[in-house]
């Protein structure tokens, strides 16, 4: 029976956020070994958005995540904060302009940017088709692997947290490049790359705007957690194509699942500020339409429209 763990703080200061974390962690039933030598936080940062966005993973939950596994292991291990390039994020400058080079200084870790790390091809198997990723040997190789995603909505995907984060972790910028199959792709990393730990950052969320939300998730069973996320953000989690393949292909398991902490998801539902996305991408269309006429006209260079 997985474990999800879902904390609710109204204290958003350094202090109240590392208690938060602390405790779902706690209270998620995670043992974390008491000898380790690599641990690898993957965080979620998307383009140079500040995390009182609600895009990008908020620095707090990580350094507390930091002091966690500092204050229940053995001895001095190796603790890195991954992230990869995107279309049109590059990872040094976000590692700067999000506060995780202040971090790193802080709590002596280390940065990687997953790109530029060795890689290795693997082949995989997702709703009987076969096809080839590249993923960062250091994902494979961490002792101790932890996925810190954000509780945020996706025009793409519905939700964007756990199993989305580890999609990111891809390591080639242009991953538009998977798009045309994206669940696929998304289940198939989350096939090869299996982390120990997932802990969701709901402090500040995101829908159709920011909110403050107050919300630390954590579990063992990174489909449970995703799958509890859904439905704080007001989703059927059973119509998000993403979960119900990755329950089928053996991701994790989202039946039966033990909820600790908040009980009642409706009363963060009910006010979560959901996206129409059928008129988003309409208005997006429009806008791309516009954006060519103009290029016509003035003869102008349009940048590339890329998500990651």
């Amino acid at each position: 029976m997985p474990v999800v763990s879902v904390i609710d703080t109204k204290d958003l200061s350094e202090e109240g956020i590392r208690n938060a974390t602390f405790r779902a962690i706690d209270e998620s039933g995670f043992k974390l070994p008491k000898k380790f030598d690599t641990a690898i936080l993957k965080v979620n940062l998307r383009y140079y958005w500040d995390s009182s966005t609600g895009e990008t993973t908020d620095p707090r939950v990580v350094s507390a995540i930091i002091d966690y596994v500092r204050d229940h292991c053995d001895r001095e291990a190796d603790i890195i904060i991954a992230e990869a390039d995107a279309s049109a994020m590059r990872t040094k400058y976000a590692f700067r302009m999000l506060g995780y080079e202040k971090i790193a200084q802080k709590k002596s870790v280390k940065l990687l940017n997953l790109c530029e790390s060795e890689k290795v091809e693997k082949q995989v198997v997702v709703n009987r088709r076969r096809f080839t990723l590249p993923v960062a040997k250091p994902m494979l190789n961490a002792d101790l692997l932890i996925n810190v995603s954000k509780l945020r909505t996706h025009r793409l995907t519905n939700v964007s947290c756990c199993l989305k984060n580890m999609f990111g972790s891809i390591p080639v910028p242009r991953k538009i490049v998977y798009h045309s199959h994206l669940s696929e792709v998304i289940v198939g990393i989350n096939k090869l790359i299996k982390p120990h730990l997932a802990v969701i950052d709901g402090i500040v969320a995101l829908g159709k705007n920011p909110v403050k939300v107050g919300l630390c998730l954590a579990g063992e069973d990174q489909l449970a957690v995703d799958f509890v996320a859904a439905k704080i953000m007001g989703y059927n989690p059973r119509r998000i194509k993403q979960l119900m393949l990755a329950e089928k292909e053996g991701v994790g398991i989202c039946t039966n699942l033990k909820i600790i902490g908040v009980q009642d998801l409706t009363k963060f539902s009910k006010k979560f500020p959901r996206e129409n996305y059928f008129i988003f991408n309409l208005l997006w269309q429009v806008k791309l339409a516009a954006l060519d006429a103009y290029i016509k006209l003035t003869k102008d260079t349009r940048p590339p429209v890329l998500d990651r």
